[in-house]
């Protein structure tokens, strides 16, 4: 346990996902107080703590910003460098990522330039080989990242699926309970999709993707599911369904998605061993997988998701699920670490995934196998309570890269996004602004509120800034 006290209780949120992670994997009691202090040019952190008599250690940093959001970034940063600088001379313990908490280290890798390299290693503690996962990442992105400010992406969200996984902790519920919800919600999500059209046509933006998420789009009644995609057509290279479940990917179902202009399916096993999937009440087998994966590959572009450290695995059973997947050879092997959060059975059973030591066995693996087997890693974020404080990172053949995903980790492409849960962005990089409108999160509280869900969205498109 680790009884961590700031000066500041503005900073204290941020500042506790790094102890947690350190929590993670200590079983010693570490107390630690911070104080800081801003002088002309400087800024000094003073660390304390009853592990040592008399211990102290303080940091100083060369400071200067231009305005209050930089002073803020800036005073965390450094706030952060001290307390795991102090935290690994306690503990014995290291990160993988150092001191880096936020979900997209490409992001602030790309943002930092020349800079990047040595700051990664020598001011964040970035261990080499996450830094060289990064580095690939941001240069397999070159030429791929969005260059235009009229560019956008369509994100349209349906939160039903065939059962409900016991890491899930995603607004998704399971159809059959919500089969009098299905067709009202599809109505609502007809007319929002219809609206944002109206919003394209009026500003002049064009689109890079449409990306349909869930939950498990395909699990809905093939007639709503026609219904929701017809509003989706659009002039576009990149059009994904994430049909994860291979239970829901019928000959009819793939049929659909043809018609529609579908060029991108998500088959998502999770893993390959039968045991695993029962154990994780996905209700199909890796026979299926492969079937569902056999009839998608005929028609579209398909994606692969494996998650390291499901309940009961060993190495070896990710590792033949990671040597399945590239016998398979699909387009993208997204390879997820897991976490978990408040809402998932297995979070509320009290399921704790502790052994690092095998969750960075099984990602380094899965680098180094699919790398070999001529992946390139492409995307990249990280969570909040991740196994090993890892990260989840997309890997594609070349020219196989989704566009969508690169989008919305980087955060450089508006976002149009309808339904529950959906989180519309508008980037304005001229004045390096991004404006967030959040949708209802629940499906029932988004088909109640819609019109509260309408007119916000009607008042945040109003004005698009070049």
């Amino acid at each position: 346990m680790i009884n961590f006290s700031c000066t500041n209780d503005n900073y204290r949120n941020d500042l506790m996902e790094l102890v947690r992670a350190f929590e993670q994997r200590t079983d010693e009691d570490v107390s630690l107080f911070t104080e800081y202090v801003s002088k002309e040019g400087e800024f000094e952190v003073r660390l304390t703590s009853d592990k040592f008599p008399m211990f102290s250690k303080i940091y100083r940093f060369p400071f200067s910003y231009s305005d209050e959001t930089e002073k803020k970034r800036l005073e965390k940063r450094f706030l952060k460098i001290a307390i795991y600088g102090t935290l690994v001379f306690l503990t014995g313990v290291s990160l993988p990522y150092g001191c880096l908490t936020g979900i997209r280290p490409t992001k602030l890798y790309a943002e930092m330039g020349d800079k990047a390299h040595e700051a990664f290693l020598r001011d964040f503690s970035v261990a080499p080989e996450k830094l060289e996962l990064i580095e690939r990442i941001v240069d397999t992105q070159k030429g791929l990242r969005n260059a235009d400010s009229h560019n956008c992406d369509l994100f349209v969200f349906i939160p039903f699926c065939p059962t409900r996984c016991a890491y899930c902790s995603f607004v998704s519920v399971a159809v059959d309970r919500q089969k009098k919800l299905l067709e009202p919600y599809t109505d609502c999500l007809v007319e929002e999709l219809r609206f944002l059209r109206s919003v394209i046509d009026a500003h002049g933006l064009k689109l890079r993707s449409v990306y349909v998420g869930g939950g498990t789009p395909t699990a809905l009644p093939l007639k709503l599911l026609d219904r929701i995609l017809a509003e989706c057509r659009y002039d576009v290279g990149e059009f994904t369904v994430e049909a994860g479940r291979p239970d829901t990917l019928t000959p009819s179902a793939l049929r659909l998605l043809a018609e529609h202009g579908v060029t991108r399916v998500s088959v998502n096993p999770q893993t390959f061993n039968n045991a695993t999937l029962e154990r994780i009440g996905r209700k199909h087998t890796a026979e299926d997988v492969v079937k569902a994966y056999s009839r998608a590959k005929k028609r579209f572009a398909v994606n692969m998701d494996l998650i390291a450290m499901l309940p009961g695995e060993s190495f070896e059973d990710f590792a033949y699920s990671v040597d399945r997947a590239v016998e398979l050879s699909p387009d993208n092997v997204t390879v997820h670490t897991l976490y978990l959060k408040r809402g998932s059975s297995l979070k509320t059973a009290g399921y704790k995934s502790t052994e690092n030591s095998v969750a960075e066995r099984m990602v380094d693996y899965a680098y180094d196998r699919l790398t070999q087997a001529g992946y390139n890693p492409y995307y990249m974020y990280r969570q909040k309570y991740t196994s090993g404080n890892l990260e989840n990172a997309g890997y594609a053949k070349k020219g196989a890269e989704c566009i969508y995903n690169i989008d919305i980790m980087e955060e450089d492409t508006s976002v149009l996004a309808a339904g529950a849960a959906a989180i519309s962005k508008k980037v304005t990089p001229s004045i390096n602004l991004i404006q967030r409108n959040a949708n209802f999160k629940e499906p029932l509280e988004y088909v109640k509120h819609f019109d509260e869900v309408m007119s916000r969205q009607r008042a945040f498109w109003q004005e698009i800034h070049d």
